[in-house]
């Protein structure tokens, strides 16, 4: 079950920049992406808003269901990006409103909001 979400999809995620070796050439290849690409990515975004803090912001899952329930929620779920909530096996809860959805989390951080509220409200 998902907290938060971000793009791990490779026909949208990340171009990678490859040297081939040894002829020492390199070009960049686009089609990756997967949580091989986003953990690291969450990961370093949390090394960047502790850098912030000045600080560790410490295990976020009691902070983050706390922001996503306030009316400044750094997070915006996927059926409010213009993304559908649904997929093959998960149909949504049916409310707008439901700050949880099981396939997608609280949805996609914005990370300088997400430093606010751990610097004003955790």
């Amino acid at each position: 079950m998902p907290d938060i979400s971000a793009d791990a999809d490779p026909d949208t995620g990340y171009e990678e920049y490859y040297i081939d070796f040894p002829k020492a050439y390199g070009h960049l290849e686009d089609g990756w992406g997967g949580t091989s690409f986003v953990a690291p990515q969450l990961n370093g975004s949390a090394a960047v808003i502790d850098s912030y803090l000045g600080h560790r912001s410490g295990f976020w899952n009691p902070a983050i269901y706390q922001f996503a329930t306030r009316s400044w929620t750094p997070f915006t779920p996927l059926n409010a990006a213009g993304a559908s909530n649904d997929n093959l096996y998960y149909t949504g809860s049916g409310k707008s409103t439901s700050v949880y959805n099981a396939a997608t989390g609280l949805g996609v951080p914005n990370l300088n909001k997400l430093a606010l509220d751990f610097k004003y409200h955790a």
